[in-house]
C-alpha cells in the first residue's frame, strides 16, 4: 500500500490497482479516455462494485504531477465540507463516491465552488465518481446536477463472469499467486459476482496461503472461506 503524499488525510492507495491490473471488458474506450485524461470534468457512474474506485487509484498512480485524492463514503463524516477549499490548483482532483455527499446542502455548496473555480482555472482536470448517472444524482442544490451534466459522463459497465475470472487471475498474478482457471470459476460462482468482495476473498486466500504453504485449490479455497 501506498500514500498520496499530497493528501491532507492518511489515505491508503492500494499498489496493485493500476490500469495494468483493472480488465477493461466492455470499458475499453473508457479506459483509453482515461490513459489520456482530457481537461475536462469526467463522471463515472455505475453499480458497486463494477471497479470506479480501481480507476481513481489508477489515475493517481499514472499521475507524474501532484495529485488529490478524496473517498468520500469513507470520509465526509469525519471531515468539513471546507475541505475542498483551495483545491483548485491540483492538476488532478480524483472525488469517489460523489453521491454520499450530494443530499447535505454544505457539501453541495463547497463542491459547486470547487467545480467553478476549476473550470475557470483552466488547467486541472477532475474525475467523480458515483453510482447513478449525472441527471439522477439526488443533490440538494440543483445547481450541483447541472454542472455535473456539463462533463464527459461516461458508464462503468460491469464484467461478465469470464471477465470476472481472468480479473481474478490478473489480481492473483500481481499477490505471486497462480490463481488456475477452475479455481476462480468456482470462487465467481460461489462467492457472489460483486468484484470488490471476490478480492477481498482473494487477499484472505493470500495471507492463507502463505500461512499453510498451501496451493489454491478448490478445496483450500473451500476450507479458508467456509464455502
Amino acid at each position: 500500500m501506498s500514500v498520496v503524499a499530497q493528501l491532507p488525510l492518511a489515505v491508503q492507495l492500494p499498489d496493485d490497482e493500476t490500469f495494468a491490473t483493472f480488465v477493461a471488458g466492455h470499458n475499453q474506450e473508457l479506459v483509453g479516455v482515461l490513459q489520456n485524461l482530457p481537461k475536462v470534468l469526467v463522471y463515472l457512474w455505475g453499480a458497486e462494485g463494477v471497479g470506479k474506485t480501481h480507476l481513481l487509484h489508477a489515475l493517481c498512480a499514472q499521475a507524474k504531477s501532484a495529485v488529490m485524492y478524496l473517498p468520500l463514503a469513507e470520509m465526509h463524516q469525519q471531515v468539513q465540507p471546507q475541505i475542498l477549499q483551495g483545491l483548485d490548483y491540483y492538476p488532478l482532483i480524483c472525488l469517489d463516491d460523489v453521491d454520499a455527499i450530494a443530499t447535505s446542502k454544505a457539501w453541495c455548496f463547497e463542491l459547486f465552488a470547487l467545480l467553478n473555480r476549476v473550470k475557470d482555472v483552466g488547467t486541472g482536470t477532475i474525475v467523480v465518481t458515483a453510482k447513478q448517472a449525472p441527471s439522477y444524482l439526488p443533490a440538494a442544490l440543483p445547481d450541483v446536477q447541472s454542472r455535473l451534466q456539463w462533463g464527459l459522463s461516461m458508464h462503468v459497465r460491469a464484467l461478465t463472469d469470464e471477465q470476472k475470472v481472468s480479473a481474478l487471475q490478473v489480481r492473483a498474478q500481481v499477490l505471486g499467486l497462480r490463481l488456475g482457471y477452475e479455481a476462480a470459476q468456482f470462487m465467481v460462482q460461489r462467492l457472489g459476482r460483486d468484484m470488490r468482495t471476490l478480492l477481498t476473498c482473494l487477499a484472505r486466500l493470500d495471507r492463507a496461503s502463505i500461512a499453510a504453504q498451501r496451493r489454491l485449490t478448490i478445496p483450500f479455497i473451500k476450507d479458508v472461506l467456509d464455502v
